[in-house]
């Protein structure tokens, strides 16, 4: 069984796991503007990309990888399509559904933490990406001019910014599990694996590694989230790790993600067990911790 607290957290996990993928965070947020069909998207998405070619390089959304992108939101009940109404129009729009208007509104907070915060995050990714600090050259490939940004999209391009960092694969793992205080290196990834092993019918994940855990860490103090010390002559160092002021923030800043994911969380489950299945791992089949067999546990 899960308490509240555990249930909340989990459910941010799984929700920042269900737009991993760069291209759905992308989707949804052009959807805001209204319902459009692949052609509008695809021009929508890609004149974003030139607003952001100082953080994207030359990074451009082909029509192959949206359709995907559609079918696979559709699939999970993110988006819907519009019944046609003219028989000339060939492929329908697409709109939010009410969870994903829901979805992003959770994601207010999270938003306005990334803009505070947006100096650090923007010029950590550009270093990352090997992107100089005046950016270069419009994509070449890209026919449309990008102009200025909005105060709208200046807000989710810094939450997209800041999602760059909470993707990563075990990003909110480690600011999770230091909400109560310092942790070594050591015991930061037993409380992790821990809870790897409980959710594994749900995420199908692997245990962190030592190094992968080092390289975590790496990143998220150069972001600010947390303080940690170099690592000593072993893994077992008597170093220790903390969340900053920042990191506590973007924790609560949290809270109303992981208030839709509890709301939603079956759905979520089946989500992320549907995915496990189609990767062919067979945590997906596996009874949950308590020993039942149900798609939801806690």
């Amino acid at each position: 069984m899960l308490n509240e607290e555990l249930r909340h957290l989990r459910g941010i996990g799984m929700a920042i796991e269900l737009i991993r993928n760069k291209w759905t965070y992308a989707v949804l947020v052009a959807l805001l503007d209204g319902s459009m069909s692949p052609t509008e998207l695809l021009v929508h998405i890609n004149k974003g990309n030139v607003r952001n070619a100082d953080l994207l390089n030359e990074w451009v959304l082909h029509e192959k990888t949206l359709l995907e992108t559609l079918r696979r939101l559709e699939g999970e009940g993110l988006i819907v399509r519009q019944q046609l109404v003219e028989p000339q129009v060939k492929s329908a729009a697409r709109r939010l559904t009410s969870m994903s208007e829901e979805l992003l509104e959770a994601l207010h907070e999270p938003a306005v933490w990334a803009t505070r915060h947006a100096d650090l995050l923007l010029a950590n990714l550009r270093v990352r990406r090997g992107v100089g600090s005046a950016g270069p050259a419009p994509a070449r490939r890209l026919k449309f001019e990008g102009g200025k940004r909005t105060p709208s999209q200046e807000r989710w391009r810094n939450l997209g910014v800041a999602l760059t960092m909470l993707r990563l694969r075990w990003s909110f793992s480690v600011i999770a599990s230091l909400r109560n205080g310092p942790m070594r290196p050591t015991e930061l990834a037993l409380v992790i694996n821990e809870d790897v092993d409980r959710d594994r019918h749900i995420t199908g994940r692997r245990h962190l590694s030592d190094k992968v855990l080092w390289g975590t860490l790496r990143r998220l103090s150069t972001d600010g989230v947390i303080e940690h010390e170099g690592r000593g002559p072993g893994f077992a160092s008597a170093a220790h790790c903390s969340l900053t002021d920042s990191g506590h923030d973007l924790l609560v800043a949290l809270a109303p993600l992981g208030v839709w994911a509890v709301r939603h969380e079956e759905w979520l489950v089946d989500i992320m067990r549907a995915r496990l299945r189609r990767s062919g791992n067979p945590s997906a089949d596996r009874q949950s911790p308590d020993g039942s067999s149900g798609t939801v546990a806690w």
